[in-house]
């Protein structure tokens, strides 16, 4: 059995704690374990696959391959029904209850379950001693990655949350990479007297189930590996300068200078072949010079240590499952320790000592090929994504992550990435923060992540670009004339981006974009039809609740691109961006997904280049590039008609 949707599962935790698992959407039949399934007692397969399946994604399932964390998977945005039942009486359980709110479970998954009032619980003494049972509700919102669902007195539990809009085993990995990776470049380019730390008791492997999700990363044959071959094609090497002392009839090339510097005097004799040359005496040994190449380099002691920490890291991680018996994931940690083992046996490192410091301020490190590999890849081992999450990060147990927080960081780096590709970046950026644990990558809202640029125009023109991430536009206490902030409320987008000419910055131009995880492709093909096209008589609210619930979250999204390219003085333009797989910047034709706020647009075509409101594919992956070319020629437009000589004029009118 490699995968088996599942409606309802119960599992054994010891201790007499049994915890039920049931999925509020759908339907199950009871179906035989006859899988290796620890702690798995009973167990109902679904019926309803295809109707309640989210992608490639149902609420609940058992995979024995495929599976990033753990076997056992629960979804995101996906309401079960917990019962979880421990051996105390009904009343002691009531007494508990007031430890926190979401007892028996630990107070940090306050936030995604919700108990059921204390009226509602079970007495389940059915063998003679004094059980209850408690009823819940769970509900992992926009989270992905491994929950705890461990009690007082039973054993740990943990299960694999997916996410739903996103392909799990490829676009979500990928996102997770592409931020490391693009974190990892960050990083590098700080300039920073940091070193890093080598120790082995390390916390590097606190987490063995996000550690072994990293290490899976490093290990990827483009990775650790190449690096590896890279590094053994043309290793490193530095010209070694060596004086020793040598008897004189084995010298082979003297050189005056070294020995007048180096004679012994008290290593003489009297007379000798060497005596007109030294006032009578002959030394026994001359001090003579070799030069020759060595691969005891500081690089190569750097990664020569970084493959051995890799080593201890699969060892470790491969103790840590032997001991959570998951073996398929033993089975992998011991192949790269063998591998590992194996890459070091190669001759270049025999001559390689031990590492005193990181060369931190090595080219080599950071330019030559094989070596910044290695670098990037010890970065992301070490850092392990340490972002600065808004929620998420302290209110669950586990290696759990806000899929849409970390679909929205990675939103902005795209963009950066996109404004880099045009323009030249002049400052600012100040979201790499240092402290007590080392260097961190920090969002914050407005100036703290401000991001400079300069454009150049084909003209030779200049503009001034920046990009904020969360800048709040308040409505302005004192009275002024500029066309800036918001004149009702203060909004704060997901992402702005300001254009100004440089000989005139209180010209400015605002974009805005919005990152929409929860957004489909489906709904973003019709987020700006009408629902009543052809008709203009009264919309027909459809009296289905999930079809209605559906529109008004299609609306509300685009009601706020609106509200952005309205609201907020300056702006030329507000867009989604959400994970869908094609390519926007259409304004054209049945499939169009950007939108001119002009009369004349309505027939089609108009003279008006920068749409108003609309909507960008993003996501991971094969059609990024595309995806993120769309977004750059938008730019591009407007960077052009800013860096021009008319001058833009807001919408004149009588009244």
């Amino acid at each position: 059995m490699a995968f088996l949707p599942l409606h309802r599962a119960s599992f054994e935790l010891g201790s007499g704690v049994v915890l039920d698992i049931e999925a509020a959407l759908g339907r199950g039949r009871s179906v035989a374990i006859d899988w290796h399934a620890p702690r798995l007692a009973a167990a109902e397969e679904e019926i309803d696959v295809d109707a309640v399946a989210s992608g490639t994604a149902p609420p609940m399932c058992w995979r024995d391959s495929l599976y990033l964390f753990e076997q056992y998977q629960l979804r995101e945005d996906t309401d079960y029904l917990i019962d979880i039942t421990i051996p105390i009486a009904l009343a002691e359980a009531q007494e508990q209850a007031k430890k926190n709110v979401c007892w028996p479970f630990d107070l940090r998954v306050a936030s995604v379950f919700r108990r059921d009032p204390a009226r509602r619980w079970k007495n389940a003494s059915d063998t003679g001693r004094p059980s209850t049972t408690i009823t819940g509700q769970l509900n992992l919102r926009s989270h992905a990655g491994v929950i705890d669902l461990a009690t007082e007195a039973g054993g740990p539990f943990r299960a694999e949350v997916v996410c739903r809009k996103l392909k799990y085993f490829d676009e979500f990995k990928a996102l997770l990479d592409d931020l490391a990776d693009r974190t990892a470049e960050l990083l590098l380019s700080f300039d920073s007297p940091v070193s890093l730390s080598f120790d082995a008791s390390g916390d590097l492997a606190e987490n063995a189930a996000a550690l072994h999700f990293l290490m899976r990363h490093v290990m990827a044959a483009p990775n650790l590996p190449s690096a590896v071959s890279d590094i053994i094609a043309q290793p490193h090497v530095a010209l070694v300068e060596r004086l020793e002392y040598t008897p004189i009839e084995e010298v082979q090339d003297p050189d005056a200078e070294v020995i007048g510097d180096g004679i012994d005097t008290s290593d003489l004799i009297l007379g000798g072949p060497l005596a007109r040359l030294f006032r009578g005496y002959t030394p026994r040994v001359l001090l003579e010079r070799e030069i020759f190449e060595s691969h005891d380099t500081p690089e190569n002691r750097y990664a020569k240590a970084f493959l051995a920490h890799c080593g201890f890291i699969s060892r470790q991680l491969q103790s840590r499952m032997s001991v959570r018996r998951f073996r398929a994931s033993e089975r992998e940690a011991v192949s790269w320790a063998r591998a590992i083992d194996e890459a070091l046996q190669h001759d270049l490192w025999r001559e390689v000592g031990p590492l005193s410091h990181i060369p931190s301020n090595s080219q080599t490190l950071i330019r030559k090929r094989g070596y910044k590999e290695l670098f990037r890849l010890d970065l992301l081992l070490r850092l392990s994504l340490a972002l600065d999450w808004k929620q998420g990060s302290e209110s669950l147990v586990g290696d759990i992550r806000p899929v849409n927080q970390i679909y929205e960081y990675w939103c902005f780096f795209v963009l950066r990435q996109a404004l880099l590709g045009l323009c030249i970046e002049v400052g600012g950026g100040d979201f790499i923060t240092l402290s007590k644990d080392g260097l961190r990558v920090q969002l914050m809202k407005g100036r703290r992540s401000e991001c400079r640029f300069e454009f150049s125009s084909p003209t030779g023109k200049k503009v001034s670009v920046r990009l904020y991430y969360n800048k709040r536009f308040p409505r302005p206490k004192t009275a002024h004339t500029e066309w800036n902030g918001s004149y009702t409320a203060s909004f704060d987008p997901d992402f702005s981006v300001v254009v100004a000419p440089i000989s005139n910055m209180a010209a400015a131009h605002w974009l805005h974009f919005d990152a929409k995880y929860r957004l489909e492709r489906r709904e973003a093909v019709g987020l700006f039809e009408s629902e009543n096209d052809g008709d203009d008589g009264d919309v027909q609210i459809s009296g289905d609740y999930e079809a209605e619930l559906s529109r008004v979250h299609k609306l509300e999204d685009l009601f706020k691109m609106h509200t952005y390219r309205d609201g907020i003085l300056g702006t030329r333009g507000a867009y989604v961006l959400f994970p869908g797989d094609g390519i926007g910047g259409q304004v054209h034709g049945p499939h169009r997904n950007l939108f001119v706020r002009h009369p004349s647009a309505l027939g089609g075509g108009t003279a008006h280049r920068i749409p108003s409101v609309g909507a960008f594919d993003l996501v991971p992956g094969d059609m990024l590039e595309g995806q993120v070319a769309a977004i750059r020629n938008l730019l591009t437009v407007v960077f052009e008609m800013a860096s021009g000589s008319l001058s833009y004029k807001e919408e004149q009118a009588n009244f």
